[in-house]
């Protein structure tokens, strides 16, 4: 699967940049046809990824996303946003703070959002992260569909931040709200069942795939849990940035539950040191950087090993309550 980088021609990039924006401008034409046209685009993600932003996409974004480039028209799609209102966001802003609680939690977490990535800090300030954040808080609680069992929990901030940082403010706020509700819902609600449901998913299918490595780490008294903060974050806890967007395109393209098998196919990725390590859990503590496309080709991989049973669970999991069987 070759991904396009700015290493690629400039030719290339042009003629991916002009099959995407084909593929977008045709399900805009004909609507009846999303389904399959939605299906090219996921092909064209797995086989190229994104093309790397326009000079003018770059300038967009550092204006804060006054226009929609193309990884967000392309998010937008994958995520079914069809439209959006901004009349109720604007009165969801001026609702102002939500309870004491909540607001202290989101001032807490908002400065450590990406705090070592300048370029983040200069695109997504802190003001527009907690507005945001707050105006969803206020979403939540008015909402008369299963988003009122949500409330602000710690990690929001580096879920809804990708977002942000891709897409104007507006966009950004409905495409999370899809995003929470319709594919990983159980990660955000209070106990967040889906994320402790991924982590015992996640050692099952690391025993599959790697059982020297599971062995291993387990004879060093391995817990799931070390790895809580990746599952949670969905890879947002590890850098580089632009590295998790490509792994997001991803994701949205065939599944947020697929963030455990990357999971998994990062750990097989360290294997050598892993393995050759005295305290192999205390490395667990910092994930080597990301490399997306060595990720996803290793995820897609580990996912042809699976059983199907393995697998449905796997697929359900992030917004369906499921008993993982013992071992």
């Amino acid at each position: 699967m070759p991904s396009i980088d700015k290493s690629s021609s400039k030719e290339t990039i042009n003629n991916l940049r002009k099959q995407y924006m084909e593929l977008l401008d045709y399900g805009n034409a004909h609507p009846n046809e999303l389904s399959d046209n939605v299906a090219k685009l996921r092909n064209l993600v797995l086989l190229h990824g994104l093309p790397p932003e326009t000079s003018e996409e770059v300038e967009n974004r550092m204006k804060g996303n006054v226009w929609c480039g193309m990884r967000g028209m392309v998010w937008k799609v994958l995520l079914n946003i069809k439209t959006v209102d901004n009349e109720k966001y604007v009165a969801l802003v001026q609702k102002g703070e939500p309870n004491k609680e909540v607001y202290q939690q989101i001032r807490k977490d908002v400065p450590r959002t990406f705090m070592s990535d300048h370029e983040f800090a200069t695109c997504v300030p802190q003001e527009k992260l907690s507005r945001t954040l707050s105006a969803f808080a206020h979403y939540c609680s008015e909402s008369t569909s299963r988003l009122s069992n949500i409330q602000y929990v710690q990690g929001m901030n580096t879920l809804m931040a990708p977002f942000l940082y891709i897409l104007p403010e507006v966009d950004a706020f409905y495409a999370f709200g899809s995003f929470i509700l319709e594919h990983c819902y159980l990660y955000v609600v209070p106990n967040i069942q889906g994320v402790h449901t991924g982590l015992k998913l996640m050692d099952k299918i690391l025993h599959i795939v790697d059982p020297e490595l599971y062995r291993h780490l387990h004879n060093f008294n391995f817990n799931p849990e070390f790895l809580m903060h990746s599952i949670l974050s969905l890879g947002t806890g590890t850098p580089p940035l632009d590295q998790v967007l490509h792994l997001w395109d991803f994701f949205f393209a065939f599944g947020i539950h697929l963030n455990v098998v990357s999971t998994v196919a990062q750990l097989v990725l360290m294997r050598d040191t892993l393995l050759n390590h005295t305290s192999p859990c205390s490395v667990l503590r910092s994930l080597p950087p990301l490399q997306a496309q060595h990720i996803i080709t290793l995820t897609v991989q580990l996912v042809n090993q699976l059983p199907g049973d393995l697998y449905n669970m796997l697929a359900a999991h992030p917004t369906v309550p499921i008993q993982i069987p013992g071992k």
